[in-house]
C-alpha cells in the first residue's frame, strides 16, 4: 500500500512539473526584434496577418523548401543570391531576388524537411536580443496535419527578415499540438505567450 502510494505521489509530482512547464509563458528578458516575412515573388497575401510573440503581427509562412531540416542565417548578398538560385530545379523560372539591404537586417530559414500532406507548420514567432546573443522562437506543428488535407508531399518553411545583428543566434523551438495551434496564435494575440 505504501509502495503504491509513494508511486502515485511521485506520478503527480512529475505531471504537475510537466503540467507547469507547458504553460510558462515566454518572455523576452531583453530587447524585442521585429520580424518581418520575405515576401515570396508571385504571391499576394490575402489573409490577415498572424499575432507574434512581444507584440507585432506577420504573415502566415509560404515556403516550401527541401527534403531535410533546415536553420539558415543569411548575412550578405552572396549568401542571399546562392540561397535563391538553390529555390529554382534547373531549367525553371527563378522570379527576381528580393531587395534586402544587408547592412541593417538579416534572412533567417527554418524548414521541416518532407512531410506527407500540407497540414504541418513552422514559423518563426519571435526574437528577442538578450544575455549578448539573438533567440529565434520557432513554432511547430509536426504531430499530424491540421484540418482535412489532401495526401500532397511538402516541406514547410519559413524565411524572414530581421534586424541585423553579428551577435550568435539561438533557435528556441516549441512543439504546439495541431488542436492547440489556433489557440497558441490567440494567446501570443493577447501577448500571453
Amino acid at each position: 500500500m505504501k509502495l503504491s502510494l509513494m508511486f502515485f505521489a511521485v506520478l503527480t509530482s512529475i505531471s504537475l512539473w510537466f503540467a507547469a512547464q507547458e504553460t510558462s509563458p515566454v518572455v523576452c528578458r531583453g530587447k524585442p526584434l521585429s520580424v518581418t516575412m520575405l515576401e515570396k515573388p508571385g504571391v499576394e497575401m490575402r489573409v490577415p496577418p498572424l499575432p507574434i510573440r512581444f507584440g507585432g503581427t506577420r504573415h502566415s509562412p509560404v515556403w516550401q523548401l527541401g527534403d531535410k531540416p533546415l536553420r539558415l542565417i543569411i548575412k550578405n548578398r552572396d549568401e542571399f543570391n546562392n540561397f535563391w538560385k538553390g529555390l529554382a530545379s534547373p531549367g525553371s523560372f527563378l522570379p527576381p531576388l528580393p531587395e534586402v539591404d544587408f547592412s541593417k537586417e538579416m534572412i533567417v530559414v527554418v524548414g521541416m524537411g518532407l512531410r506527407p500532406s500540407p497540414g504541418f507548420i513552422i514559423m518563426i514567432d519571435g526574437a528577442c536580443e538578450v544575455d549578448g546573443q539573438v533567440e529565434l522562437f520557432v513554432s511547430k506543428v509536426e504531430d499530424g496535419p491540421c484540418g482535412v488535407v489532401p495526401g500532397v508531399v511538402t516541406s514547410p518553411a519559413d524565411v524572414v527578415r530581421i534586424p541585423r545583428s553579428d551577435l550568435p543566434i539561438v533557435f528556441r523551438e516549441s512543439q504546439v499540438p495541431c488542436v492547440k495551434w489556433h489557440e497558441h496564435l490567440m494567446r501570443l494575440s493577447r501577448g500571453t505567450q
